[in-house]
């Protein structure tokens, strides 16, 4: 009895001192270059309007109001998606042009939670909308949104918001150039789950 009560307090004391360096690690691998570096990067750009954040947050339920926890534990059950975190998601964008020494994969994680702790999902969303390829010249939600619709990103319907989620989630398979037909039925799918999950709320 007395061994089996010490293998337990020894490992939740091992689960303390894990969750703690988890919670507190990042702050300790960016070096303080890197932080101007992401702050100034996250900073700098402008705010993605409400129709963009409501549609990502209906259709990737409530992934703005979470934090990578969430994700975490729906990976140990296999029904996590990285578009649901944007943070995290960000994280695997900026990690290979980090100094960090020793590079590992526990420092996705620290890096994850560092952003959560100094910046909001929101934020991170905003950073990956603006950074990534959507392919054809087209780098950013901007540049995208004026080349399929012309037109500012506060003015897309819902519609069109959806073909660029789709875009966004693949942007070779579901390119209504290359694969019309596959590119039609994704938008469709994330317009008919944005409206159902908004009038879950």
């Amino acid at each position: 009895m007395k061994y089996a009560k010490r293998v337990f307090i020894f490992l939740v004391l091992v689960s303390i001192l894990l969750f703690t360096y988890i919670e507190l690690g990042g702050r300790y691998i960016i070096n303080q270059y890197d932080r101007r570096v992401i702050t100034f990067e996250i900073r700098c750009r402008k705010k993605l309007p409400e129709n963009v954040t409501t549609f990502y947050n209906s259709v990737y339920h409530k992934s703005l109001d979470k934090n990578s926890w969430n994700y975490n534990l729906k990976s140990l059950i296999g029904q996590n998606k990285i578009l649901e975190c944007p943070c995290r998601e960000m994280a695997f964008r900026i990690f290979p042009s980090l100094d960090i020494k020793n590079k590992n994969s526990l420092d996705y994680t620290l890096l994850t939670r560092y952003l959560e702790q100094n910046y909001s999902q929101a934020d991170c969303l905003n950073f990956n909308f603006s950074n990534f390829d959507f392919l054809e010249n087209r780098k950013g939600i901007n540049a995208v949104s004026k080349s399929l619709f012309d037109k500012e990103i506060k003015d897309l319907t819902p519609l069109e918001i959806a073909e660029i989620i789709a875009l966004y989630e693949n942007p070779v398979k579901n390119n209504r150039i290359r694969n019309p037909e596959i590119a039609f039925a994704r938008t469709k799918y994330f317009h008919e789950l944005y409206l159902k999950n908004l009038n879950k709320k």
